[in-house]
């Protein structure tokens, strides 16, 4: 209960701090949410997502402060600059976030007691994806965290987890503010912004 409680306080903050293109939001990310979330998904028996914490989100939330320094807004310090995938990019993480999903799936099938396996692989497929573009600072981030959140929402219904549909409306609120806010930073900044 004391895991769920702290993700639910603090995911939606973390989440707010990216749609502000705020580079403190890996730390948040980090502290409150990748090791408590991990302890809550080994104990309800969802692996892939808790290998996935602990493995992939931990290094990628550090790498990603650091290259987020890197990148700092010319007119406002405080953010960082962002930018979007061109349509054949869009196709190729497509077919990567699908094949990760089918493989991990088949995988997970094979431990016994896992739940849910290939639901709870494409939620890792999709949240690493967004893990990689949020990373590398890419709009679409926002496209592939809401699906993710909707495969969360499923993972915590199908097992009881229903304080945590809390966080997920929270922060589906926070997605749709974001992915505006930084359509908006990417369109007034067309010419400013360069891959």
């Amino acid at each position: 209960v004391t895991c769920s409680i702290i993700a639910v306080l603090a995911n939606p903050i973390c989440e707010l701090l990216i749609s502000k293109q705020n580079k403190w939001n890996f730390i948040v990310s980090i502290v409150f949410i990748e090791v408590t979330e991990s302890i809550l998904y080994f104990s309800l028996g969802f692996y892939s997502t808790a290998l996935i914490s602990i493995i992939f989100w931990i290094p990628v939330d550090f790498i990603s402060f650091l290259n987020w320094h890197k990148h700092p807004d010319e007119q406002e310090d405080i953010l960082t600059k962002v930018k979007k995938l061109t349509w054949k990019q869009d196709i190729l993480a497509i077919l990567a976030i699908c094949a990760f999903g089918i493989g991990v799936g088949f995988l997970l099938t094979l431990i016994p007691g896992a739940e849910d396996t290939y639901l709870d692989a494409f939620c890792s497929a999709f949240g690493m994806a967004n893990g990689l573009l949020l990373l590398l600072r890419y709009h679409e981030q926002w496209l592939a965290w809401i699906i993710t959140l909707a495969l969360d929402a499923a993972l915590y219904i199908r097992s009881g987890s229903y304080i945590m549909l809390i966080t997920v409306f929270a922060m589906v609120v926070n997605t749709c503010y974001g992915f505006i806010k930084w359509l908006i930073y990417i369109r007034n900044r067309k010419k400013e912004i360069s891959l």
